[in-house]
């Protein structure tokens, strides 16, 4: 097959410039194979691309390694454990496996007052040490200036009102395998104290405490204005968290439950009554609110009569303001 050669790639040859019907100026062959030339492949780049490539990939895993190397949530210096660790060896070296440790450079001048002057005079008794003899509302602000958010309360609670303070539980300087950072197991640090409540948890009927389905704190808050403050009256959600079907909301509704709270009907920690009711009889129960009853009921002896047997949605009914179905 024969090609014929273009117009103007032989009218480019003689060295005519010629132009084109169209207007456009006609490039000479030696003009096209300059613009339009494939430049030669430069065997180096895909090995300068690669080497890049695996250098930046070294960068990254060394700073992976750094960041995986250091602890995170714990300060990298240990200026203050180290100056105070020069005389109370034991405490500085327990202190570093507590939560404390967040503190950072601060760690032991944040709750001990003081410092300068103790170091200047060598020691002594010149330095916010939290002791026994120590007024316990200034230990208490001391711990307030972290924990305020979860124990703001704690001077209006109970536990405040009785002087005592945060190093009656909790232990600063060690951390042992307790939570908290408590001296003991949370249920024993507090049936230490709240002995005739512990009692009860070995009657037949109780809560499961012992068998580590709750603790103490499941339903008191320690730290709180009042420890029966979700106990009674409209605040009873410490039972409701797990009973929620004895709180409704019904249409009729008992005012016990409502008014007075669950612990008007049962004995919450242990009863050697069925149901942990604070009586014997459930007549007996009931006929300590309802004195007046109907006439009824004159029949009906408070050592015979189990008025849930007609009465059987006793916390609450959507149908019956009598709680009868």
């Amino acid at each position: 097959m024969k090609v014929e050669p273009r117009p103007w790639i032989a009218a480019a040859s003689t060295g005519d410039a010629l132009e084109s019907g169209t207007g456009f100026p006609i490039e000479s062959e030696r003009n096209l194979s300059r613009r339009y030339v494939v430049p030669a492949k430069n065997h180096q780049r895909p090995i300068m691309r690669s080497l890049k490539m695996a250098g930046c990939l070294v960068l990254i895993l060394g700073v992976a390694g750094l960041l995986m190397a250091a602890k995170p949530g714990l300060p990298q210096t240990k200026k203050d454990t180290e100056i105070c660790g020069a005389c109370h060896e034991d405490e500085a070296k327990a202190f570093l496996k507590t939560s404390h440790m967040a503190l950072g450079d601060a760690s032991c001048t944040s709750c001990h007052f003081g410092s300068e002057q103790h170091l200047k005079d060598g020691g002594g008794s010149n330095i916010f040490a939290s002791r026994e003899t120590d007024d316990a509302t200034v230990k208490i602000k001391a711990c307030l200036k972290c924990h305020a958010s979860s124990a703001g309360a704690f001077m209006a609670g109970p536990h405040g009102r009785a002087a005592l303070d945060c190093s009656t539980c909790h232990t600063m300087h060690t951390s042992g395998a307790k939570e908290h950072l408590l001296k003991a197991d949370a249920n024993a640090t507090c049936t230490a104290c709240h002995q005739e409540v512990a009692a009860k948890f070995a009657m037949n009927e109780r809560h499961r405490l012992h068998e580590g389905v709750l603790t103490c704190a499941s339903c008191h808050d320690p730290h709180g204005a009042s420890p029966r403050e979700k106990l009674g009256g409209f605040k009873q959600e410490a039972c409701l968290k797990c009973h929620a079907d004895k709180g409704g909301p019904f249409l009729y509704e008992h005012g016990a439950s409502r008014v007075e709270g669950c612990t008007i009907c049962h004995e919450v920690h242990g009863s050697p009554n069925r149901h942990m009711l604070a009586y014997q009889s459930v007549g007996d129960l009931c006929f300590s609110c309802h004195v007046f009853a109907p006439q009824w009921h004159s029949k009906f002896g408070d050592k015979t009569t189990n008025c849930v047997n007609c009465h059987t949605t006793i916390h609450g009914s959507n149908a019956s303001p009598i709680f009868i179905k």
